[in-house]
């Protein structure tokens, strides 16, 4: 009896140490968004086509010229108020069919 105590104890100690040091390593994850693309918002769009398309925005690696009509509500950029250009990271798609270079940002940050 006293040595299945003595085992279980040393086990036990070494369960203690392990959690001891293991715990502090996990990290809850942080619910950060990856963006496909970074980009420049410049202004009003100076391309008004019958298609419309309000804004002009310049997305790192694609070379149409790209405009947008609104962004997420969630986004927390007024446009109205805004000083140009903006720098932002943005998931997007193209709306379809897609005659005009008009995209639909489904998610937007401002970047400093």
């Amino acid at each position: 009896m006293q040595y299945l105590k003595k085992l279980l104890m040393k086990n036990l100690l070494i369960f203690v140490f392990a959690i001891a040091f293991i715990a502090p390593s996990c990290k809850k994850s942080s619910s950060t968004t990856s963006y496909m693309n970074t980009g420049t918002i410049k202004g009003p769009s100076p391309f008004m086509t019958s298609c419309g398309g309000a804004y002009w925005i310049v997305i790192d690696g694609v070379a149409a010229r790209t405009t947008f009509n609104t962004l997420p509500t969630s986004s927390g950029i007024d446009l109205s108020t805004a000083t140009f250009p903006i720098s932002v990271k943005l998931n997007w798609h193209y709306v379809t069919p897609n005659t005009c270079a008009i995209i639909v940002v489904d998610d937007i940050v401002k970047t400093d």
